[in-house]
């Protein structure tokens, strides 16, 4: 008896014996390309995750170290090895920045730190050796303080006229380091730390690398991988190569991204366990299975889906975890720009830049934030487009941005170039902060080492400086007249009514000097009881030296003054020596001597009186000043 089955039948079992091959194959396909998607997508965020960390970091110690060189500044006319002028110098400048303490050593390497107390000698330490050299640096280990808490120390050297005569440090705590490597990533499998060339993990000891490394990077790999792998990885380090290495802990897999940060031979290690991997690849492996099977008629449709959806979701933990370090590090916004897409992307609230919180821009869109730029820093593009060029590694630069008030405030742009093996530029990562108290600070130490503490004028070094760059600038487009000023009987007032008289009476004649002279002219206090001023006019004014007698005139009159502390009296009267540029002289040493011959003449006659200079005078000279 034969039986046969329905040709409908048959066709069914066909097309089931054909399409479920299929559906597993398909299955299998995509299971595959699901875990390499995962793989690469990782691998990718993961070297990203350590050259961000590397740039934050690099960017972070080098925002410090330019705090330090501008409080460096403040000590150029400091005699270092008066302890008590180095004293009262460090306390004025008080701290800045997020250091736990500053100090300043002199060439001896004795110490004393902005509380006016002595940190100890640091003669002996490698980082004081190698600033007074000439260049900052950072110490290569953490070290304890006195306060028995971990800290690096940043060291930038003191010029005085081209010679290194001193170090200005900072301590910087420990644990802020450390706080940018504790941030979570990878949903917290991931961890970060730094290491030196000897392996030693030397930040980041509050992360899971305790539980991967103990210690010594290169001492656990010793005993983990094999032997050529390990030398691969140590040539790597020593050869400041960028590198991936996978590992295993026990039962478990990991793979780790190392790349140097360009401090002192340190490299930061970011990784990840591959449990993480495999979790993803199963969540999306099950969903597979079940879209698979209620969807087999759009089962290309939803591959492709899937594909965008795992690329967008690696996409945004990516953005959390970098916005989570910057956060946590420095609290500013982070920018790349990929100079294969041509974008800029944020990551952080850049609504101080735009009044818009933006995530992207375009680079055809660049001229939103050219707008915001004062006009004196435009060519800042121009700049970073040099640089790039240029193959450097790291960027620093100071603009001034518009704010939503309208105001301009100052603002740091800070960032490191990554390049390919064959130093084609690939990103350029970086941050932009807020840095007006900063600047600020610097533009008034600026005019504390410009002006003279007592008076309020130029001191006697700038008065010098600016007069003479301004007749090189000017030699036949200006008449000048240097007057020389000295204060008659102002001995006396010290003597017989006390110092406190003498500094209201220096006072007194800066005040004038500045309702006398104009903002063009240069008024400057030379010491003691000497003033200078150089008066400019045009070289084309009609009878310009009559104009300089009638201001010697006004400076005779306005300058008498009578100091009475109830029982003493003394009268002040100026005695004032005028030389004229250029017919005297083109130099401000030049014309000094003249005016100085000029104020002596009128002291042997009887002061309180003013004389321009001539050949016919006694050359001749009492100024405290040409005696330095």
């Amino acid at each position: 008896m034969n039986l046969k089955l329905p040709k409908k039948i048959l066709l069914y079992v066909f097309l089931f014996f054909i399409i479920i091959p299929f559906i597993v194959a398909a299955f299998i396909v995509f299971e595959r390309a699901i875990k390499k998607t995962v793989s690469e997508n990782s691998t990718s965020f993961l070297k990203e995750t350590a050259f961000l960390y590397s740039g934050t970091f690099q960017v972070k110690l080098n925002d410090q170290l330019s705090m330090l060189e501008s409080q460096a500044r403040y000590f150029k006319e400091i005699d270092m090895n008066d302890y008590n002028a180095v004293k009262r110098a460090i306390i004025a400048t008080k701290g800045v920045g997020e250091f736990k303490r500053i100090a300043v050593a002199n060439s001896s390497g004795m110490t004393v730190n902005y509380d006016g107390k002595s940190s100890g000698n640091i003669l002996m330490k490698e980082y004081f050796k190698k600033a007074m050299k000439g260049m900052p640096q950072i110490s290569s280990k953490i070290q304890i303080d006195e306060d028995d808490e971990q800290v690096l120390t940043l060291a930038v050297p003191i010029f005085q006229k081209e010679e290194t005569v001193g170090v200005i440090t900072g301590t910087f705590a420990y644990s802020i380091l450390d706080n940018i490597f504790s941030v979570d990533t990878f949903g917290g499998e991931g961890y970060s730390f730094v290491i030196d060339k000897s392996g030693k993990i030397i930040i980041g000891n509050s992360s899971k690398n305790r539980l991967c490394f103990e210690d010594n990077v290169f001492s656990f790999l010793s005993r983990n991988i094999s032997l050529s792998d390990f030398d691969s990885f140590r040539n790597d380090i020593i050869s400041n190569r960028t590198g991936i290495i996978s590992y295993s802990l026990g039962s478990e897999n990991r793979f780790a991204v190392y790349t140097p940060i360009g401090l002192n031979d340190w490299y930061v290690v970011s990784g990840v366990t591959s449990d993480y991997i495999l979790s993803q690849q199963n969540k999306i492996t099950k969903i597979t299975v079940s879209l698979i099977v209620v969807m087999l008629i759009v089962f290309v449709s939803v591959f492709i889906i899937i594909l965008k959806l795992i690329s967008q979701n690696i996409r945004v933990e990516k953005d959390n975890s970098r916005y989570a370090i910057n956060s946590e590090s420095s609290r500013t916004l982070i920018f790349e720009y990929d100079f294969g897409h041509k974008e800029i992307e944020f990551t952080g609230n850049s609504d101080f830049i735009f009044g818009e919180n933006l995530k992207k821009l375009p680079l055809s869109e660049v001229s939103k934030i050219e707008d915001r730029i004062h006009e004196d820093e435009r060519a800042l593009f121009k700049h970073l487009r040099e640089f790039v060029r240029s193959g450097g590694d790291t960027y620093n630069s100071e603009l001034r941005l518009i704010e939503e008030d309208g105001k301009y405030a100052w603002y740091r742009i800070s960032g490191s170039l990554i390049s390919s093996e064959d130093g084609k530029p690939l990103k350029f990562i970086g941050n932009v902060v807020n840095v007006n108290a900063q600047v600020i600070h610097e533009q008034e130490l600026k005019v504390l080492a410009q002006t003279d503490l007592l008076s309020g004028l130029l001191n006697k070094m700038y008065t010098e400086k600016s007069i003479d760059k301004f007749m090189a600038m000017n030699p036949d487009s200006i008449f000048g007249a240097l007057y020389v000023i000295d204060l008659d009987n102002f001995k006396q007032v010290n003597d017989r009514l006390g110092h406190s008289f003498g500094d209201n009476a220096i006072c007194d004649t800066a005040n004038k000097l500045t309702l006398v002279f104009s903002e063009k002219d240069f008024i400057g206090r030379l010491g003691g009881d000497e003033f200078c001023v150089f008066m400019c006019l045009r070289s084309t004014v009609p009878h310009a030296e009559a104009i300089v007698k009638e201001k010697a005139k006004t400076l005779k009159s306005i300058l008498a003054e009578c100091y009475s502390n109830g029982e003493d009296n003394v009268d002040i009267t100026p005695s004032i020596g005028i030389s004229l540029f250029p017919e005297q002289g083109t130099t401000f040493r030049s014309l000094f001597q003249k005016a100085d011959t000029a104020l002596y003449h009128v002291k042997e006659n009887g002061k309180n009186n003013f004389a321009i200079y001539n050949n016919d005078m006694k050359n001749v000279g009492e100024s405290v000043y040409v005696q330095n």
